[in-house]
């Protein structure tokens, strides 16, 4: 085997912009309250945005959030109402475009250019523990004297994520932005190890409304400032 570099130059394509101050993912209001920031990120790229959720119910409650506020603006999609091909078709064909999608759409899928400018995580993508295929997993590494959550979950919850930033840079005159709400990759200890899974990508790392400025300044470098 053989590790070979990367042809692209993610220090000058690509943004990674990372919110430090919204409210624990495990709050019962969280997606409530980060619907707006999400709305303001879709201003900023003025669509061509993936927004890749860890559950089907975020993929509604987002995406319900997002078409009464927008839906008059951009044209929004959501996993499940086509098939996968057909909605990347779709998202592709159709201009200020916003696909909400889950599982599958976090790897696999690539869509280079301009239609696809950049991509919110809502949440780490960390699986449910309670799924029998994951507590089967668990209770074995336990067995075994070892940490489910160090040995498995960690390194399952970043691959994924590295699977879901690598949906945005396809060629090398890709250019777009990374954004992750979920406060746990700068709060826990834990947070490092998922950041240094990604590219080395130009990061920002602060609260949430001056992370929007910063983001805009990085799709919009002429523009004047947001509202």
């Amino acid at each position: 085997t053989t590790i070979l570099p990367t042809p692209f130059n993610y220090r000058q394509q690509a943004l990674l912009a990372v919110a430090t101050d919204l409210p624990d993912p495990n709050n019962p209001n969280y997606l409530a309250h980060i619907g707006p920031y999400i709305e303001q990120c879709i201003h900023i790229s003025k669509g061509g945005v993936f927004v890749l959720c860890t559950s089907y119910r975020a993929v509604q409650t987002l995406y319900n959030h997002c078409q009464a506020t927008l839906g008059q603006r951009y044209n929004l999609f959501k996993h499940g109402e086509m098939g996968r091909t057909q909605l990347l078709q779709a998202f592709v064909q159709t201009p200020r475009s916003v696909l909400f999608g889950a599982d599958s759409f976090w790897e696999g899928v690539s869509v280079p250019g301009d239609d696809l400018k950049m991509v919110v995580i809502p949440k780490l993508p960390f699986r449910v523990p309670s799924e029998p295929v994951q507590q089967a997993r668990h209770e074995r590494i336990v067995a075994n004297g070892g940490n489910p959550f160090e040995e498995y979950s960690l390194p399952q919850a970043a691959l994924r994520l590295r699977q879901g930033v690598g949906r945005l840079i396809r060629t090398q005159r890709d250019k777009g932005s990374v954004v992750i709400l979920d406060h746990r990759v700068t709060r826990r200890r834990y947070g490092d190890y998922f950041l240094r899974s990604l590219p080395d990508m130009q990061r920002i790392q602060m609260a949430a409304n001056p992370m929007l400025y910063a983001s805009n300044d990085f799709h919009n470098p002429n523009s004047t400032p947001l509202g």
